[in-house]
Order: structure tokens, then C-alpha cells, then sequence
């Protein structure tokens, strides 16, 4: 038996009533007393649970054995420790009896540890549910595992609801395929990851959170999984977007606040600076004039006198718009009439082009607008229709009824723009006028001011052109009530 002795766990050989026939050095050293004095010791008396060992030593048989116990095994010194027995037939060649042996293992540590783990993990359930942010941990696959109470709140399901990936069904559709491209990520590199995403709350909005996720590693350098928070942060992104709406809006009062004094210093100041000069000849000159040479002068004062007055017009228009400060009354008016009175303001101009305005409708339109503004915006079309024609063209005005609205189309045969032309209209941020057909200058106001106009009645505008095929301008107005 001396080679029983230097085995490092506790070995008893015990007859059927229990009583310690051999006991190793390990087992000695257990129970804390000599060899000599546990020989013949009752071994249940060292037993917690004397009921388990004595049932399996009575019922036992080759086949029953070998049997396996976890028990509460008593020192001499009165200290108690978790253990783990393995019992089996035993032949003694010596007594030709059978007995039993029985190996012991100290379970302590183990089961130190995992009351150590169990009290860790509730403590860090309490922290974590009484936390103010959502708490989230995954496995190696990052299937969550476990989810905090104020996430569950938020979602307004139970965690087994929300473990695996099963909460994904709630992320904004939009969110998902971005979302888990990043998550992915994280999990094969296994690194620390931060997203934006909208989650569906119990109420069924939609709320921003900023997720935030870092890998968790044990004491062996493996990989676990990862662990990470969501903060909501809806109020954050409504205020980004508000102070984005302020700094836009603020951009645009720049430009037209630019705008406004291009024209006043130039497109202004030029035509009356020309004006000036025009009649200063005519004063200091008059005498020494011809009678022709005086009436191009007065023709050509007059001209740009009128040019003059229709920017100064666009502009007053424009600046109430930028102001808040332009009456709007919409009611039911005919478009028609509306025409009618544009083809006599502007029947001179057409005549000495000899360009034909025609208008292609038979029913009479009404539209929902306000009468000034729509006439502004006729008046503008036109005129820019009439600048771009040349001699013998022809503007042709035609409507269409779309479900709710009304689409008036103003088509020219003038000499049309290119792509990069097109994108330059309607912006205030880009400078940009074309001289027309018969040498008209314009500042491009005019587009601009047309397009907040339709906008401010709820309608849009927009433009078909090809050079040398003239151009068609689109916009919509409400249809009557």
C-alpha cells in the first residue's frame, strides 16, 4: 500500500458498514489525525449526507457501481469542506472480502469561486438595472445575452424578448443594414465600435441612440463577446438639426443680403449711371443736336428707364419675400385674364421683335393664388421668354390639369441653354445673367424671385431646355376651391 500513500487525493477503503479499514497519507491529512487513529473510524461520521453513501453501499452490485457524490465532508478540527466522492467494489485479497473504495476530491476552491461568480454576476445585475443607461452584453457571436432593466423598459419587452438578436426587428429600417455592417465588424476585428441608430420605443416612435460597444476578454486573453450602452440621444439630434436649419437660413440671408447690394452697387447704379449721361448730352447739347439724334437719345433713355423700373420692381418683390413682409391672399383667379393683361404690358416689346405670344387652351383655368404674385411670376416668365427669342419667334402658354394642381408651361423658341446653364437658375449663391437676343441685360433676379413666389403659393418650378431649340419653363399652382 506504500504507492497509495504518494497519491495526491484522499483514498479510504471502507467495509460495508463503513468503517475506515485504509486510509492514504492525502487522507489522513485531510481529516487532520494520524493513520492510526481513523483506522476503524466510522467513515459516515465524517458525512454531512450519511443517508446518500449508506443507500448506495446497501443497494450495491458490479453494475450499480461506480457512483458519484458531491457531500459536505467534516475534519477532525470541526472545519467543513465541499467535496467530491467517487465510490467502487473493492476486493481484498488480504481479508477476501469485498469492501469499497472511495477517492475524495476537495471542492472548495471550485465552489468558492463559483459563489464568487454567482454574487458577481448579481451584483453587477443590480448595478447594471439600476444604471440610467441601456446595458447590453453579447456572446462570442454576438447573440445579447443580457439586457438591463431600463433597456427593457425603453422597448417595453421582457429580456428573453429581447435576447439573441430578436431586437433587431425594432431598429428603423433604414438603420438595420448600416448598423449591423458596423456590428459585424466589431465582432470579427473584435474592437470597440460607436453608431447612430433609431429604435422603436414601446409608444412605436422612433428615438436616436448612440450605441457604444467594447470587446470583453477574459483572463486567458479570450475573447468573450462584447458589452456596451445605448444613450438616447433624440434631443441632441432635434437641436443639431435646428442649428443646422438656423445656420442654413442664416447662409441664405447672406447671399441674398450679397445679392441685394450686387444689384444696388451694379445692375442698379449702371442703368441709371447710363440714363445721366443720356440726358446731360441732351441738356448741354441740345441746340447743336439733330432732330434724329435727339429722339434716339429720349428712345434710349426710355428704355432703359423702363428696364430700370422692372428691377427695381423684382427687387421690392424680392426683398418682401426675404422680409416676411409680402401680403398673401390667395382666392380663385383666371389665368386667362391674368395672360391677357401680361401680352398688353408687354405688346410693344413683342411687336418690335415680331414675336408671337399665343396662348394654346380652350376651357377657362382658375387656380387657387394670390392675383399679384401669379402675375409677378407670369410677368417674369415672359419677359424672360420674350429676351431670349429672337425676331419672328414664338412663346406658346399652355395649361394642364395634374389631380390637385394646375401645370402651366411656357415655351419659347429662343436659343435654350445647356446643362451647366440650367443648374445656374434659380440659385442666389451664383451670379449669373445672359445678355438676349437683341443685347437685353438682366441680373437673374428675376428666376430667383419666380421661384420663392411659386414655392410660396406650394408649388414648384423647373425648366427643359436644349440651345438652339429654345427652352419650356414648368411650374404648378393650386387648383381652384
Amino acid at each position: 500500500m506504500d504507492i497509495l500513500d504518494k497519491l495526491p487525493i484522499a483514498l479510504f477503503i471502507i467495509d460495508e458498514n463503513g468503517k475506515i479499514v485504509f486510509l492514504n497519507d492525502s487522507a489522513s491529512n485531510f481529516i487532520g489525525d494520524s493513520k492510526e487513529k481513523c483506522v476503524s473510524k466510522d467513515f459516515f461520521n465524517f458525512i454531512d449526507d450519511k443517508t446518500a453513501l449508506q443507500s448506495i453501499l446497501k443497494k450495491s452490485d458490479n453494475k450499480s457501481l461506480p457512483k458519484y457524490i458531491e457531500v459536505r465532508f467534516n475534519r477532525i478540527n470541526g472545519k467543513s469542506f465541499y467535496t467530491f466522492l467517487s465510490i467502487d467494489n473493492y476486493y481484498n485479497p488480504e481479508t477476501q472480502q469485498d469492501q469499497f473504495i472511495v477517492s475524495l476530491v476537495d471542492l472548495t476552491n471550485q465552489k468558492m469561486q463559483l459563489e464568487l461568480i454567482k454574487e458577481n454576476q448579481v451584483r453587477f445585475e443590480n448595478i447594471a438595472n439600476s444604471a440610467p443607461v441601456m446595458i447590453w452584453i453579447t456572446d462570442v457571436n454576438g447573440l445579447f445575452n443580457f439586457v438591463n432593466k431600463i433597456w427593457c423598459d425603453f422597448t417595453g419587452r421582457s429580456v428573453s424578448e429581447e435576447l439573441g438578436l430578436n431586437w433587431i426587428q425594432d431598429v428603423h429600417t433604414e438603420d438595420v443594414q448600416p448598423f449591423m455592417e458596423i456590428y459585424t465588424k466589431a465582432l470579427e476585428n473584435r474592437n470597440s465600435f460607436s453608431h447612430q441608430f433609431r429604435l422603436k420605443r414601446k409608444d412605436s416612435s422612433y428615438r436616436w441612440l448612440m450605441i457604444n460597444g467594447l470587446p470583453r476578454f477574459s483572463d486567458q486573453n479570450d475573447f468573450l463577446g462584447l458589452i456596451g450602452t445605448c444613450i438616447d440621444i433624440t434631443t441632441q439630434k432635434e437641436n443639431e438639426e435646428y442649428i443646422k436649419k438656423i445656420n442654413d437660413e442664416l447662409e441664405t440671408a447672406t447671399k441674398s443680403k450679397d445679392k441685394f447690394f450686387s444689384i444696388i452697387s451694379h445692375d442698379l447704379r449702371s442703368p441709371l449711371s447710363g440714363i445721366m449721361t443720356l440726358l446731360d448730352i441732351l441738356a448741354n447739347d441740345y441746340d447743336s443736336l439733330e432732330e434724329d439724334e435727339k429722339k434716339e437719345i429720349l428712345s434710349e433713355a426710355a428704355k432703359t428707364s423702363k428696364n430700370t423700373y422692372r428691377l427695381m420692381e423684382n427687387l421690392l418683390e424680392w426683398s418682401r419675400v426675404q422680409t416676411g413682409s409680402m401680403n398673401f391672399n390667395p382666392q380663385n383667379i383666371s389665368l386667362t385674364s391674368v395672360l391677357n393683361n401680361i401680352k398688353n404690358l408687354y405688346s410693344q416689346k413683342l411687336k418690335e421683335k415680331s414675336i408671337s405670344l399665343n396662348f394654346e387652351f380652350e376651357k377657362e383655368f382658375v387656380a387657387y393664388a394670390d392675383l399679384q404674385i401669379t402675375e409677378t411670376i407670369f410677368r417674369n416668365l415672359i419677359s424672360n421668354a420674350i429676351k431670349f427669342t429672337p425676331e419672328f419667334g414664338i412663346i406658346l402658354v399652355s395649361f394642364e390639369n395634374l389631380s390637385d394642381k394646375i401645370v402651366v408651361k411656357i415655351k419659347d423658341t429662343g436659343v435654350g441653354m445647356n446643362a451647366d446653364e440650367i443648374a445656374k437658375l434659380f440659385r442666389i449663391d451664383i451670379s449669373y445673367s445672359s445678355v438676349g437676343t437683341a443685347g437685353e441685360r438682366g441680373t437673374g433676379l428675376g428666376l430667383i424671385l419666380c421661384k420663392e413666389l411659386v414655392e410660396k403659393q406650394g408649388g414648384e418650378i423647373w425648366i427643359e431646355s436644349e440651345v438652339g431649340s429654345g427652352s419650356t419653363f414648368f411650374f404648378t399652382l393650386p387648383m381652384a376651391k
